[in-house]
């Protein structure tokens, strides 16, 4: 059973021994009266108590109800993609620390649609593979992610092998090392082992992690602005958090004409896209 809160303490065991002192009070002042005064209070304490009740059963079936919303769309958009790409192997998890569904079918979306030639990620995982089997499918292209933790990186490598996937991606093993980004000293990225194909038309952000530092995904763009074709668009998951509402805007600031763009997806994310 969930420990009652602060305040159903003090309704629940207070609202009674408040009943008795005022009680006894009155019936030292008036005497009898102070049993009606008792009932009053109680049928008091019971209405606020009913009332309680019925908000919190409200607010608990409309979060069940979100909840269920939330659940659904996932698993319709996680229905899509393994429609689109019918692999042959395991489907990598959509949960936990992955990208998910919806964000993936965005990707997905976009890849299909603008065939962007050089895909970049900072961080790697479930999309790598998801944007690797677009290139696939278009015969061209080549998705390139940076990974601080090795044991990401075995696990994606794997996965992209899994898949038969190694023309299209790569994954390069990019610790954290410190970069100075518009006169911050930021940790990110290793970008030394980054050799690209061409400039970077898409550029999807899940990483480094948040615990990091402040605005710890910040950099990706400044760091990469002189790589991006003209028009290239930027994805930046977990849009929902404070930090990544502020590096969004932070960024369009610093890239005038570029166009952003809050994506209602179930984390949230920002698509900017530059001039």
């Amino acid at each position: 059973m969930a420990r009652m809160s602060d305040r159903q303490r003090a309704v629940v065991l207070g609202g009674p021994l408040a009943i008795l002192l005022v009680s006894f009070v009155v019936w030292l002042l008036v005497g009898e009266v102070a049993f009606l005064v008792a009932v009053a209070l109680t049928g008091a304490l019971l209405a606020y108590l009913i009332v309680e009740a019925r908000g919190f059963s409200l607010e608990l079936f409309e979060r069940q109800l979100k909840e269920s919303r939330t659940s659904y769309a996932q698993l319709e958009a996680l229905q899509g993609l393994l429609w689109t790409f019918k692999p042959d192997a395991p489907w990598p998890s959509t949960r936990f620390w992955a990208a998910s569904p919806d964000l993936l079918r965005e990707i997905t979306t976009h890849v299909l649609l603008e065939r962007p030639q050089v895909v970049v990620e900072a961080s790697s995982g479930t999309s790598t593979l998801v944007i690797a089997l677009c290139l696939q499918r278009l015969g061209a292209g080549k998705v390139i992610a940076l990974e601080h933790d090795p044991v990401y990186v075995e696990k994606t490598r794997a996965a992209i092998a899994l898949h038969g996937l190694q023309e299209q991606a790569t994954v390069i093993h990019a610790p954290l090392v410190q970069h100075d980004v518009n006169g911050s000293k930021h940790q990110w990225y290793d970008l030394s082992a980054l050799q690209l194909p061409g400039s970077i038309d898409l550029l999807v952000v899940d990483g480094p992690p948040e615990t990091t530092q402040k605005l710890a995904r910040y950099p990706a763009v400044p760091l990469l602005a002189s790589k991006f074709s003209r028009g290239a668009r930027i994805l930046l998951d977990d849009g929902s958090r404070p930090d990544e509402r502020l590096m969004a805007r932070r960024w369009a600031e610093e890239n005038p004409g570029s166009q952003l763009e809050f994506l209602h997806l179930e984390a949230g994310a920002w698509s900017l896209r530059m001039p």
